[in-house]
């Protein structure tokens, strides 16, 4: 196997399956990124982010404002670290730029029954929102993501999202933020700020300034039932959208190589199951009995494939094996939503998930369809669906109207090996996806100059006239996302020139 090695030490996967497990899940640490030496990683440990002398975490407002006011180099954000591109990463060498952890700022801040809204801290995790308001009987007001670790503003600010035509993502629930701006002033946005629209801040990439709480919407909780079944290539390609819209959530997992596809359809429980797993101590979801046809054959290929790749054995309990194996379980389930949607395994990994219109779905799996006939097996993982609604985000990628988010990812091995042609393999899919109007989630894996963002995000010169308001000087901007505003412009520049050619 042909592979490229990134930057990782030779123990940093861990000598034993159980302390990368412990790695993985650890819950008490304010950021899961890397530290090596006096650098500071993402958490797959691909780029750096900043040095440890550049890191400062402020406790109160006035410390924050006064880091800000007073800083005169880069001023980043970070929360969990998740993010795979250097959306917040710092010059190294510059000890005049600052990276800011709002680690301090956590936890319930108040809830308001009355109107049904909830304030957290910026660097709340997921997973503790969603405690929490289960405490009340209460859950947030749309589908949660796949992963609960990350924090709620680092969820907001790189557009993370669950599944489920009525919704859209974490930024649509949110009622009010509070912000520190890059003058240093500390505001309160919400619908009523004309000068600071709140749906330019609410998903704005860390271009802003600071988010140090979050108001969201709630609604009461509900039990789920999550059917599990099993299709062919052909039944999904017909089906998918009209199961969207008779369904509250809807995933589905397609294995190109075996063109078998999982579906997980879930809604409201009936009053017996919903009496049943309220009965229980509600720690777990219930299983119930399923007819579903087994993925076992088709699992093991997938399983084979990745232990080759990643110089692992078959029977490894690492957890990219675990992500892989747990598919042949197509038993239901009954349980709260975060049992069932947010179980996501968290694992090195180099993970594309792009936005395609939904009602270019058929045509767009298509042509996946076709490319994987060409190229098989060049995936370690399913391609997973995730419908959602309209966003009213600027910066998102389905502010236009519904869309389907298509995910591919292609693992990490045990030694910090990536297959030669895993990121060749990852920029060909966007290209491939991008001709159909996809557009790349913010937190992921994406190449910048595949994608006309200025052209298919209706708000894009809105948000940069306001970002240049906010942060003239522009110590917000990464110089990731400077060069994709740069190069964007001259994309644009291009098409108004062959446009005016057209018409010479």
């Amino acid at each position: 196997m042909s592979t490229i090695t990134p930057s990782f030490p030779a123990n940093f996967f861990g000598n034993e399956p159980a302390q990368l497990a412990s790695r993985l899940t650890k819950t008490d640490l304010a950021t899961l990124a890397e530290v090596r030496g006096d650098t500071i990683y993402n958490w797959s440990g691909i780029h750096s982010i900043a040095r440890k002398s550049q890191l400062v975490k402020p406790e109160t407002e006035q410390q924050l404002s006064k880091i800000v006011r007073e800083s005169r180099g880069k001023i980043h954000i970070i929360g969990t670290g998740l993010s795979y591109e250097q959306i917040a990463t710092l010059p190294l060498n510059d000890p005049t730029s600052t990276l800011i952890s709002v680690e301090h700022f956590k936890g319930l801040i108040s809830i308001h029954h009355d109107r049904q809204t909830a304030i957290f801290g910026a660097a709340t995790p997921v997973n503790q929102i969603i405690s929490t308001l289960g405490e009340h009987d209460m859950m947030i007001a749309c589908s949660p993501g796949v992963v609960g670790i990350q924090t709620i503003a680092g969820a907001l600010a790189t557009g993370t999202h669950g599944q489920g035509l009525f919704q859209s993502a974490y930024s649509d629930t949110v009622v009010s933020l509070r912000v520190c701006l890059p003058s240093g002033q500390i505001i309160d946005v919400d619908e009523n700020t004309k000068d600071y629209p709140l749906q330019a801040f609410v998903t704005s990439v860390g271009m802003l300034g600071v988010i140090l709480h979050v108001e969201l919407k709630m609604k009461p909780r509900a039990v789920l039932y999550c059917h599990k079944t099993t299709c062919n290539f052909d039944e999904f390609l017909e089906n998918y959208p009209e199961w969207n819209e008779n369904s509250h959530h809807v995933k589905a997992w397609w294995f190109p190589e075996t063109d078998q596809v999982q579906l997980w359809r879930v809604d409201e429980a009936n009053p017996q199951l919903s009496s049943t797993f309220l009965s229980t101590d509600r720690k777990a979801p219930f299983e119930t009995d399923n007819v579903a046809h087994s993925m076992q054959d088709t699992v093991d290929r997938y399983v084979e494939k990745l232990s080759h790749d990643t110089n692992s054995s078959a029977t490894s309990h690492q957890p990219q094996f675990l992500t892989v194996k747990r598919f042949a379980d197509t038993r239901n389930l009954v349980g709260y939503t975060e049992q069932i949607l947010t179980k996501g395994i968290p694992v090195p990994q180099i993970n594309c998930e792009i936005a395609v219109p939904l009602k270019r779905f058929r045509e767009a799996t298509a042509a996946l369809h076709q490319w994987n006939k060409e190229n098989a097996g060049k995936l370690h993982y399913p391609f997973i669906y995730r419908a959602v609604g309209k966003s009213d985000a600027w910066l998102s990628p389905v502010h236009e109207g519904p869309a389907v988010w298509i995910g591919f990812l292609v693992y990490i091995g045990e030694d910090g090996s990536v297959r030669r042609d895993g990121m060749e393999t990852m920029e060909r899919l966007q290209e491939l996806l991008a001709g159909f109007g996809g557009l790349p989630h913010w937190g992921k894996h994406f190449v910048p100059k595949t994608y006309d963002f200025e052209g298919k995000i209706r708000n894009w010169n809105n948000f940069l006239e306001l970002r240049k308001r906010v942060d003239p000087t522009g110590r917000f901007l990464s110089r990731f996302m400077s060069e994709i505003i740069v190069n964007n412009q001259k994309l644009s520049a291009e098409k108004r020139t062959r446009n005016v050619r057209a018409k010479l």
